[in-house]
């Protein structure tokens, strides 16, 4: 018997994230690559050593710009980590100094186009120049302000290219209006491609949030429920001792025979109360196989995992139970905590006597914990308590870190535990 539980059309954020910056990153130089052609293979020496340097610069500040507008740790990082020290995930604005910088540059760069543009073969070329700059500087505005600035930048040089097909018309296949239609569209295209570009990293960027927001509260719900389960049972014993406690310090010294009856009952009432306390914790870890497995879908699911699940939990013996479920729920605890899973296939065997589970996640930690699940103490969690667990059934628990991003936490016994 083989059941599968799958979430459609799953992307991975992190890697989507990552690859889209990198474009955005590697268009600065795409941009650049014609206009820098010329400059090698057409121009003299002077237009050479005049425009040669604003390319550079142009290079360099986009760069500069798209990496703030875009930050490297905000998709991609290890699981837990929190944003750098003194920022957030989102972008961050340049300095004063640097926008009077950038805005120069800009200037600069529509000027050049503008010396450039008497050809008609590259005033597309070196239309790239203003283009790339401008959407640079589009990445880290507000809405309202990017419309202003590309509106802006783009009447500039449709007026300054026609201004250049008026006083070069005598320049052969330069028709009036071309430089002019060059500069603006191919600066807004530019544009238009890199602010797409911001777009879809945004989305992933809330994705992922939205990811690891959705596995901090499965977490969160389930501790909370063990919590309720305590409180509920316990409170009133609690509450009994407390009362019980004060009687008997107002009846030291006044009548002492009652007060250590009083100590009597106090000391029953924290008995029951442990016992209580044990009872609940082992009704909690020993929940059926099959429970855990439909309850482990279900939080990888809210997160966004795939999951699947093969065997048959029904075969596993019934002692054996508890110790598999709490592997599960372990299993899929760090999955949760440590991980940045896409995809988690969970695979029950029980054959002959021999009962193995296996988990196997992507996504894990190239330095994963020693104990990724608690403390290790004896009757905790963590995969220490799952040993232990595990040696007083005859059986045993390992994990595996693979080079390609997989783990693997199994649990197999070759015995039934006894009754």
């Amino acid at each position: 018997m083989s059941t599968s539980f799958a979430v459609a059309g799953v992307v991975d954020p992190g890697r989507l994230g990552l690859l889209t910056r990198r474009t955005l990153l590697a268009l600065g130089p795409l941009w650049l690559l014609l206009a820098a052609n010329d400059v090698v293979f057409n121009l003299d020496p002077v237009r050479t050593a005049l425009t040669a340097p604003v390319i550079v610069a142009v290079l360099v500040q986009h760069t500069r710009l798209v990496r703030r507008a875009v930050p490297p740790r905000a998709v991609g990082r290890e699981p837990g980590a929190g944003p750098p020290e003194g920022q957030g995930y989102g972008p961050r604005s340049p300095s004063a100094a640097e926008w009077r910088w950038s805005l120069a540059l800009l200037a600069v760069a529509v000027a050049t186009w503008g010396e450039m543009a008497d050809r008609p073969y590259t005033a597309l070329d070196w239309a790239m120049v203003p283009g790339a700059m401008t959407a640079a500087l589009a990445l880290s505005l507000p809405a309202r302000a990017r419309r202003r600035l590309l509106t802006a930048v783009a009447l500039v040089c449709a007026v300054l290219g026609e201004t250049v097909a008026q006083w070069r018309h005598e320049t052969p296949g330069l028709l009036p209006g071309v430089p002019a239609a060059t500069g603006a569209g191919m600066l807004l295209f530019v544009a238009a491609v890199e602010l797409v570009l911001l777009r879809l990293w945004r989305a992933v960027l809330e994705a992922e949030q939205v990811r690891e927001a959705t596995a901090g509260l499965a977490v969160a719900e389930e501790r909370m429920r063990f919590a309720a389960d305590l409180h509920d049972l316990q409170g009133h014993r609690l509450q009994a001792i407390t009362l019980k406690g004060e009687l008997a310090e107002r009846l030291v010294g006044r009548s002492d025979h009652e007060a250590r009856a009083q100590l009597r009952e106090i000391t029953e009432l924290a008995r029951a109360a442990l016992e209580e306390s044990r009872a609940v914790v082992h009704g909690y870890r020993s929940a059926s196989l099959g429970t855990e497995l439909a309850n482990a879908v279900g939080l990888l699911e809210a997160a966004g995992i795939r999951t699947a699940v093969d065997g048959d939990a029904e075969r596993v013996p019934h002692q054996l139970q508890p110790a598999f479920a709490a592997l599960v729920r372990e299993g899929v605890t760090n999955i949760l905590r440590h991980s940045r899973a896409r995809h988690c296939r969970i695979t029950v065997t029980a054959d002959a006597g021999r009962v193995r589970v296996l988990l196997c996640n992507d996504g894990a930690p190239a330095h994963p914990a020693t104990d990724r699940g608690g403390s290790g103490s004896g009757n905790g969690s963590g995969l220490a308590g799952l040993r232990e667990r595990f040696h007083a059934i005859g059986g045993h628990v390992g994990t595996t870190t693979h080079p390609d991003g997989r783990f693997e936490l199994a649990g197999h016994t070759d015995r039934e535990a006894p009754a």
